[in-house]
């Protein structure tokens, strides 16, 4: 057994915001629509990217950040309308409108042997959105404020007095309840529903979670209690230190509706605070926006759902049904959304209508296909548009996979035949059975019109072109996961159909209203049957595409390909656009790659986030970044987290269900917008119906679920104290930035160096003081005692980047030794680097204060 070494003990995370079964009075504030430029990848007009991405975070932090009062400190939370009070034993939350309040005070803390009162008032540190309580040597409380609600959490510096090493917990902390709001515990045991007198849910206090160093979670929970309620943790085994994952499970969705078959979760799409889930299996006969979802007489019509967040709770908007539902349909087979347009495909719709808006009654043409077009004005969703294809036939599944963007819909038709190659080419020579297509649609006004008809440009039959689709503003993205040339990389030949079903995908872009074919897609490691092309997804000049059946053994980021002995293991790939040019950027497998685990199943984009679905995943873990060797629960799905610094990809989470069970193919489908992540797991077998639901109860097969995951918590370190003295020689000065957390026990922060010379080196320093000294062309701006790191080589292209993570326990000093503690320490780093043949450059500095 392990024994304990407390250095430090990570608490939380807990999430404060009003619950959807009892809106709080709302509150006129400021809004900034930023819905298209962050979808699409566009910046408002007159703007770089980097000066909207500062205005954004400026105006947030802003918006959140502790201010003193003449009784403490205050925080607002603008979405959620309520404002927390600090006064230095304890918060209070009260509605701007409304006659209720709730807060925590901290009792006891420690072992149940011996615990450790708090009966005086803390030292109180403000930084920004973070609010600190320090009650002794040994723990501290927090607070942090951001879009998405509260984060409390605690750490704990050395280990409470009342248990010997190797002893189990748990490790208890008593609350008093403050405020007239009765709380329950919730099912998970990991929340509380705060209720008024008359029983209505006003506030939810969700998301407790405790991780050890290696990413383990530990076993915790609340318990009611008469005066309060206490959090335990069961620390036994632990290695410290321990830390609190900065992603959390956020909400567990299903429909409105839940009945077994539904297959709730075969699709999921996100556009900033509003999620669509499809069940295409659903079956009502109900038309249209919010209809009568009971009347389960007709099989298989399928439907789909709308969930918002409001402040950081989330409920249902909206239950959505095609305007002609048949048997068989199977609407909400693909589902997309783009600020307030949503997309719903019925790949196995039946008439014969063309184009837009046709006769929905003739049903001559089986499994021809549909797609639908819903718009939200307020908060109400009407269909706008009934889309079919130009040359619809039976059998061609037009709706299998859908795209929208602003003002633009892609639609694929995997089983389409027509001959045709290119844009707009010739639709009625059907003799290249289930070659397939897809149909670009614009929006004029109010109205839809077909803009383009787009097929490969190495026409074959059985490729199904349009398996998957994606579009990023005036970007267009097919997979074609039955292609079979043995092509590799980008633009390479097409005519050798040596390697069945390898698959293939292709980049279309739109310049002043015409489609051209820009880049033909092969994976770097093209193999028979990988199906490569089997998802897409887009977000300005950044393609990542699936391949589930890769067989190769690697794990992580850019691993070794050739060894395919993971069969069925899957891979994804990312390209990245310089200009009009592509390039493969990463080759990314799961972080315990195995055969059969169907990595690349589902693939989506947002910025520098990318999160890979491994439907047939195995591990029994639970939560966010759980042990991922126990391969206990066949086929229950997972879903990775990957983010992009610089030019350098880096596996971020292991996502799994909250009630992880065989079967449930969880990662099936995602989505990601920003920092929120959903997941959906179509044969998760609950009974649960709407938001946070018990989950325990699995006697519905196959009815669905779908989890939202939240990223705000990512915190970027440092703040900068020289610039470079010149460019290198690429032209651009290097940039140096660190992210992970300024708590000192945290050993976890990874600094990245970017813009440097191609195929050139260098290493990370370090020291406790500053310094202005040139040195060859760059200024030597720390020091003058330089720890220095390992030297690492940079990639090579057009920039470099160089990651590295580092362990801040033991930073290297010239004198030898580890390092002081960090606790209230301020340090400074700066990244070193070959400019050319005998020359010195540096990045900027960076100082970090060490909390």
């Amino acid at each position: 057994m392990k024994t304990h070494a407390y250095p430090a003990l990570l608490l939380g995370c807990f999430f404060a915001a009003p619950a959807a079964a009892a809106p709080l009075p709302s509150a006129t504030v400021l809004q900034v629509e930023t819905t298209s430029a962050v979808e699409d990848g566009t910046v408002p007009e007159g703007l770089l990217a980097d000066d909207w991405v500062s205005l954004r975070a400026a105006y947030e932090a802003e918006r959140h950040a502790f201010f003193t009062t003449e009784q403490g400190y205050e925080a607002r939370s603008h979405g959620n309308a309520w404002r927390a009070r600090f006064e230095g034993q304890g918060f209070t939350l009260e509605p701007d409108a409304g006659d209720w309040s709730f807060g925590l005070k901290l009792v006891r803390y420690g072992f149940e042997s011996e615990l450790v009162a708090v009966d005086q008032a803390a030292v109180v540190r403000s930084d920004g959105q973070r609010l600190t309580y320090d009650w002794d040597e040994g723990l501290s409380e927090w607070w942090k404020n951001d879009r998405c609600g509260l984060e409390h959490g605690f750490t704990v510096h050395e280990r409470p007095q009342g248990m010997s090493d190797g002893e189990a917990g748990p490790l208890v902390f008593d609350m008093a309840v403050r405020g007239d709001l009765r709380p329950s515990v919730m099912a998970s045991g990991r929340g509380l529903r705060l209720a008024s007198a008359e029983g209505s849910v006003v506030l939810t206090y969700d998301g407790l979670v405790a991780f050890d160093a290696d990413g383990t979670p530990l076993e915790t929970w609340l318990e009611a209690r008469a005066t309060g309620m206490r959090i335990a943790v069961l620390d036994e085994g632990a290695r410290y230190p321990l830390t609190v994952d900065p992603i959390m499970q956020t909400a567990y969705l299903k429909a409105s509706n839940t009945d077994a078959g539904d297959e709730f979760g075969f699709s999921v799409a996100i556009s900033g605070d509003t999620v669509v889930v499809g069940a295409p299996e659903e079956d009502s006969t109900a038309t249209g926006v919010n209809g009568d979802q009971l009347d389960n007489s007709s099989s298989r019509v399928g439907a789909a759902y709308v969930f918002i967040r409001t402040g950081g709770s989330w409920s249902q908007q909206a239950y959505l049904k095609a305007s002609n539902p048949e048997f068989f349909d199977r609407f909400g087979y693909s589902v997309a959304i783009s600020g307030d347009t949503l997309v719903v495909g019925a790949p196995f719709e039946n008439s014969s209508a063309t184009g837009v808006n046709g006769d929905q009654s003739d049903n001559s043409a089986a499994n021809s296909g549909a797609a639908y077009v819903f718009v939200r004005t307020g908060g109400t969703w009407s269909q706008r548009a009934y889309l079919k294809a130009s040359n619809t036939d039976a059998l061609d599944r037009f709706g299998f996979s859908v795209g929208v963007s602003g003002d633009t819909v892609v639609v694929g038709s995997p089983r389409e035949d027509s001959a045709a190659t290119a844009i707009n080419g010739n639709q009625s020579n059907n003799s290249a059975m289930d070659f397939g297509a897809a149909y670009v649609f614009l929006r004029s006004g109010g109205s839809w019109s077909q803009q383009a008809y787009l097929k490969a440009s190495n026409s074959n039959a059985g490729d199904e072109f349009g398996s998957s689709v994606a579009l990023s503003g005036d970007t267009v993205v097919v997979g074609a996961y039955k292609e079979d040339s043995s092509a590799r990389g980008v633009n390479s030949d097409q005519s050798d159909n040596s390697a069945i079903a390898s698959g293939a995908a292709y980049v279309f872009a739109r310049i002043g209203g015409t489609w051209t074919n820009q880049a033909y897609l092969k994976a770097s490691n093209t193999d028979q049957d990988d199906r490569f092309g089997s998802s897409v997804a887009v977000f300005g000049d950044t393609v990542i595409v699936g391949a589930f059946t890769e067989g190769s053994s690697a794990t992580g980021v850019n691993g070794n390909q050739a060894d395919n002995s993971a069969d069925g293991a899957g891979a994804a790939y990312v390209y990245v656009r310089t200009g009009r040019a592509w390039s493969q950027q990463a080759y990314l497998k799961a972080s315990n790659t195995d055969e059969g685990d169907a990595f690349g199943a589902s693939v989506a984009l947002s910025g520098d986030t990318a999160v890979v679905g491994g439907r047939w995943e195995d591990g029994s873990a639970t939560g966010v970044n759980g042990n991922q060797l126990e391969n206990g629960a066949i086929q229950a799905g997972a879903a990775y987290v990957f983010l992009r610094r610089g030019n350098t990809w880096s596996q971020q989470a292991y996502l799994k269900a909250s009630n992880t069970d065989a079967g449930d193919f969880f990662g099936w489908s995602v989505g990601a917008s920003e920092e929120t992540v959903v997941v959906g797991s179509w044969k998760e077998d609950s009974i649960a119906t709407g938001v946070d639901g018990i989950e325990s109860d699995n006697t519905s097969t196959d009815s669905g679920g779908a989890y939202v995951f939240d990223m705000s918590a990512r915190d970027t370190l440092g703040s900068d104290i020289c610039q470079p003295a010149l460019a290198n020689s690429t032209g651009i000065p290097g940039k140096l930035s660190a992210v992970g957390s300024d708590i000192a026990a945290d050993n976890n922060v990874t600094f990245l160096a970017t813009d440097l010379p191609p195929a050139q080196f260098g290493f990370l320093i370090n020291a406790m003081n500053t310094q202005m000294v040139m040195i060859s062309d760059g200024v030597l701006c720390i020091g003058p005692d330089v720890g220095r790191h390992s030297t690492q080589a940079g990639n090579s292209g057009m920039t470099g980047a160089i990651s590295t993570t580092v362990d801040l326990s033991s930073l290297p000093r010239p004198s030898g030794g580890p390092a002081p503690a960090l606790a209230g320490q301020t340090w400074y780093f700066q990244f070193w680097h070959r400019d050319g043949p005998g020359a010195s450059n540096f990045t900027n500095g960076i100082e970090i204060q060490f909390q």
